[in-house]
């Protein structure tokens, strides 16, 4: 994780944990890229909570999140048979508008987490990456993956032993997972605006307010109802993402 649409990780994790009490527990960590069904699968083939891990880039961000131009809210997401279901009122998703080619993004992806603990405490443990294998492919993760469902490995990768990742905090992943997110709206100079300063400077009762504004001004047309599994289906997992 690292500075996306301009926001610095530190303000980026505030909000989310606002996010988090105001859901009770439930939150969505935007992506850029899908993860298909491997979350989905890898809930399915063991018997325990999936874990999701999150960890500070060590790479400086690319220039395109620090200073990302136009700015999107995501309003709704695409359920498994394809429609359209708005995200939960308290959700607050963003990314850059724009394509590193300068096209328009037609998508942006989320993953599914709740946690009963504050975000950004901090732990006490690191995770080695030449321990862990993707769990669909069963290769070694890849220089440049950001975002992936890995699986312990038996052995160590010979040669990237040293690699370590830090990890911030720990959350759950509840069904649906990942999700693919529609129904995108620019957000204004002066939304950004609001959004740095209430961060900056606000509460969990003036973040509520702000999230509520910008959720409201278009609803989208649903094509259905809230999926059951969305708020807390049991299904078992124990892929790290």
């Amino acid at each position: 994780m690292g500075v996306e649409s301009g926001e610095g990780l530190a303000l980026i994790i505030r909000r989310k944990e606002w996010e988090r009490q105001l859901g009770d527990g439930l939150f969505f960590w935007g992506i850029g890229q899908s993860l298909g069904e491997n979350a989905r699968d890898a809930a399915a083939s063991i018997d325990q909570e999936m874990k999701v891990l999150f960890s500070p880039m060590s790479s400086k961000a690319k220039d395109i999140d620090v200073t990302p131009g136009d700015v999107f809210v995501w309003n709704s997401w695409i359920d498994s048979r394809g429609n359209t279901v708005p995200l939960p009122q308290h959700v607050l998703i963003t990314s850059r508008a724009d394509l590193p080619s300068g096209r328009r993004k037609s998508s942006h992806y989320a993953l599914v987490c709740k946690s009963a603990d504050c975000l950004g405490k901090g732990t006490n443990f690191e995770v080695t990456a030449a321990f862990l294998r993707n769990f669909s492919s069963d290769k070694p993760l890849g220089a440049s993956q950001v975002t992936a469902v890995v699986k312990n490995a038996e052995y160590a990768i010979s040669g990237n032993v040293a690699k370590k990742y830090a990890v911030s905090f720990v959350a759950t992943m509840e069904a649906p997972y990942s999700v693919q997110l529609s129904d995108p709206e620019l957000l204004m100079p002066r939304d950004l605006q609001a959004i740095s300063e209430v961060t900056a400077a606000g509460d969990v009762a003036a973040w509520n307010r702000l999230v509520s504004r910008l959720r409201t001004r278009r609803k989208p047309e649903p094509c259905a109802l809230y999926t059951l599994d969305l708020f807390g289906a049991d299904h078992g997992s124990a892929a790290a993402v």
